[in-house]
């Protein structure tokens, strides 16, 4: 019995120092380094389309492994690469809704600062946590790759879902057609598309799909934009101390609004 507790305790302290290791926090610097590679590799078509997934992100870690950034921190395991950048994505993507919120709001008068204060309260009323990264949301922003990606990411499940719905009936359309649209063609697919000519929608049906697709997402944001007006209304509702003029002239647009 005591051999069997001597044993429990010992593997007990090994997995705690072990999950220690991997629970090492990430600096704002190894963010940058690494949201800069990601956006390099998968630019690469032969690089994100025709190797998997656990070759790419050995690729990262070993990009991340060489910045002269980096010198001297304890190397990073392609999981937590992918684990991280799974993080960061996903909260740069929420915050991206509360910026773009916050800017809609944006009154005559207001600086920059007051919009990116604005969108951190909202981003706090809605997911209960404060945004810590704002230097990856700097420099994910602009980016053409990161931005395609996380704009389309919903008109791409959507698009298979009618797909799936309409392949009985139909004969002509193309499943997965629009995966390419969030990722660069590969080698091999741009030599067979050379090999082979593809039927294309005419312009007109383009335009149609575009549009249709656009005014989703107004509605979509249209919708966001008013679940966080009136999150961010109670919350200023139920402030017990006196309100700034900023919040006062906030609250009374945003009383209007609803009142409209």
């Amino acid at each position: 019995m005591a051999g069997y507790l001597t044993l429990m305790v010992y593997f007990t302290f090994n997995l705690t120092v072990e999950d220690r290791k991997e629970r090492r926090k990430w600096t704002p610097t190894e963010d940058v380094v690494l949201i800069s590679d990601w956006l390099n590799t998968s630019k690469d078509p032969v690089v994100s389309n025709e190797q998997k997934a656990i070759a790419f992100w050995k690729r990262i870690a070993a990009y991340v492994a060489a910045s002269p950034k980096l010198v001297g921190l304890q190397k990073r395991e392609p999981t937590h690469c992918k684990q991280r950048w799974g993080k960061i994505n996903e909260g740069v993507c929420k915050f991206v809704g509360c910026y773009d919120a916050a800017t809609k709001e944006k009154s005559s008068g207001q600086s920059e600062n007051d919009v990116m204060k604005m969108a951190h309260e909202i981003f706090f009323n809605d997911y209960k946590v404060k945004f810590t990264l704002e230097h990856a949301w700097l420099e994910l922003r602009h980016d053409q790759k990161w931005c395609g990606a996380s704009s389309t990411k919903d008109k791409v499940q959507s698009k298979r879902k009618k797909l799936d719905d309409q392949s009985a009936q139909s004969s002509t359309s193309v499943p997965g057609e629009d995966d390419q649209s969030a990722r660069p063609v590969g080698v091999k697919a741009a030599k067979a598309k050379a090999k082979k000519s593809v039927s294309k929608p005419s312009l007109e049906e383009e335009e149609r799909e575009f549009h249709t697709m656009w005014e989703i997402r107004q509605k979509d944001f249209a919708l966001k934009e008013k679940l966080n007006n009136q999150k961010l209304l109670d919350t200023l509702i139920a402030k017990t101390e006196p309100l700034s003029e900023l919040e006062t002239a906030l609250k009374t647009k945003l009383l209007k609004d609803m009142l409209a």
